[in-house]
């Protein structure tokens, strides 16, 4: 029984390895443990200054549990959970300055329900309504002060959405067709 028992701890050891990839100017990019070539355990993620990224939990190759990131000043950039390598249940995301950013719910890999995201002093940005993955309304839309703007014409998935800066100027007309972005 003992020689069963260090025979396994032996493949489990030889097995198993810590893996670093670096960045081209010599820093640490990414480290975590790989068993026969597939991420498990702890996987930590640098951004090329050196400073810590985030990173969470792979079992069996695929991202599970809760992972952070992190803006490179240190702030808290996003939390949530992966199940399979699918994002899965509440998602929050702040500003590098420490403010909400937005926050919203995924099934599945896919956006679900009411998401609310928030310009960088704070203040309400956008309302948008998604079902599994695809953007069916925006409710709101609104400047840095409150002041209602375009939100453009996406009615049950199809249409224009505007995005616009804090100051309300308009950035970008994104078309949607079924509840998906067209490339263009």
């Amino acid at each position: 029984m003992k020689q069963i028992f260090y025979l396994i701890l032996s493949i489990s050891f030889f097995s198993c390895s810590i893996s670093k990839e670096y960045y081209e100017n010599g820093n640490l990019e990414t480290k975590g443990i790989k068993s026969n070539q597939i991420k498990i355990g702890d996987w930590k993620y640098y951004y090329p200054s050196g400073k810590y990224q985030g990173g969470g939990k792979y079992r069996n190759g695929k991202r599970n549990g809760q992972w952070k990131w992190f803006h490179e000043n240190g702030e808290l950039w996003q939390i949530g959970h992966f199940l399979n390598d699918e994002q899965t249940g509440e998602w929050k995301f702040f500003h590098d300055n420490g403010n909400r950013e937005g926050i919203g719910s995924s099934l599945n890999g896919g956006k679900i329900g009411k998401w609310i995201w928030y310009h960088t002093n704070g203040k309400l940005y956008t309302e948008r309504l998604w079902e599994n993955g695809k953007l069916l309304e925006i409710i709101s839309c609104l400047d840095g002060n409150g002041n209602q703007l375009d939100k453009g014409s996406i009615i049950n998935g199809t249409g224009t959405m505007n995005l616009y800066d804090m100051d309300g100027n308009l950035i970008e007309a994104l078309e949607y067709k079924n509840g998906e972005l067209l490339e263009e």
